[in-house]
């Protein structure tokens, strides 16, 4: 069993502690600005589609020093960092949309985000019941519980808000395991041991669940990670026919308490043309649910990129996907947002 240590970097803050730090928060210069219009306007001019630009086809020489301190912020400070500055009414969405995956090509690689090899994800309510088959809580309006996705970084640009709801929080799951030490350290063996996930996509057997158990928490060349999506844990104990334990239930209790815990979590609203980018192997995220406008042209819009980032964090060989979701079917004809 690995040993039981705390951890002790900038990773593991809690949200009281820093929600007035602006620490985590960046805002573009107007010279950055002009500069992420200019590399915008290049790439339209060259009638590139979004997802076909490469950091080549996106220069910004300006922004370069500033986007090298971001990402080490997401690699090793915080985990995570918000930035401000895009004027969104100087821009449609599409541009937007443009400027937020060119600037992402400076911080990673985009990966799939679903079994149809999605590479740019369009977070809106498609009308869609959480829970049912083959849905994922991003098509709906419900809230979504604190989760890691299966890629280094996650990147959330708002379009648009929602009516009501929809606020975005993050938690260091790097305190969060502190916490479990401190108060609960019998907990913690269970959560190293880890769990057998139901395998989510539309491609998978439905019937399908990971052959090993994945941990949530794992430490590996003295670098401890985190992998927590409680749903298919659950989902999983129910398809194998082999109950979650008391105790287990308590340790994914106590997971899922403390990261919605108000001293622990850090809450904030994106605003258009915001951009949040996360680490997430040592931070979760969550939204609460929200209710949206009647027109369509104005209901909640968000876009999602997951990016693989140099160098590589050291994770343990039963850390479990994390290359983003493999192509396995054709593109999905789902319904575009307006």
């Amino acid at each position: 069993m690995t040993e039981l240590l705390p951890v002790t970097d900038a990773s593991a803050w809690r949200g009281a502690e820093i929600a007035g730090d602006p620490g985590w928060i960046d805002s573009l210069t107007a010279a950055e600005v002009e500069e992420l219009a200019a590399a915008q306007r290049g790439v339209q001019a060259r009638g590139l589609a979004t997802t076909a630009i490469t950091r080549a086809d996106f220069p910004l020489p300006r922004l370069a020093p500033r986007l090298a301190a971001w990402l080490r912020e997401a690699q090793t400070g915080r985990g995570f960092f918000l930035l401000r500055g895009l004027p969104a009414e100087r821009f449609t969405e599409a541009e937007r949309e443009a400027i937020f995956w060119g600037l992402g090509t400076h911080l990673g690689t985009a990966v799939s985000q679903n079994s149809h090899g999605e590479m740019l994800g369009h977070v809106f309510d498609q009308g869609r019941t959480y829970g049912a088959a083959n849905t994922r809580g991003y098509q709906t309006k419900a809230r979504l519980d604190f989760h890691t996705d299966r890629c280094d970084l996650v990147g959330l640009l708002c379009q648009r808000r929602a009516r009501s709801g929809g606020l975005s929080s993050v938690v260091s799951t790097m305190a969060v395991h502190n916490e479990i030490l401190r108060t609960r350290p019998d907990l913690l063996p269970i959560l190293y041991r880890g769990f057998h996930y139901a395998e989510r996509e539309a491609a998978d057997n439905p019937s399908g669940v990971t052959p090993q158990p994945i941990p949530v928490f794992s430490r590996h060349q003295g670098v401890l990670s985190c992998r927590f999506i409680r749903n298919p844990i659950e989902t999983g104990a129910q398809r194998r026919g082999v109950p979650l334990t008391e105790a287990e239930q308590g340790a994914l209790e106590m997971m899922s308490e403390l990261s919605a815990r108000p001293d622990m979590r850090l809450d904030m609203m994106l605003e258009p043309g915001e951009m949040q980018f996360c680490n997430n192997y040592v931070t979760t995220h969550a939204r609460t649910e929200f209710e949206d406008w009647a027109e369509p042209e104005r209901r909640r819009l968000m876009v999602r990129l997951w990016l693989t980032v140099t160098p590589r964090r050291p994770l343990a060989p039963d850390f479990g996907e994390h290359d983003g979701i493999p192509a396995r079917l054709a593109p999905e004809t789902a319904p575009m947002p307006v």
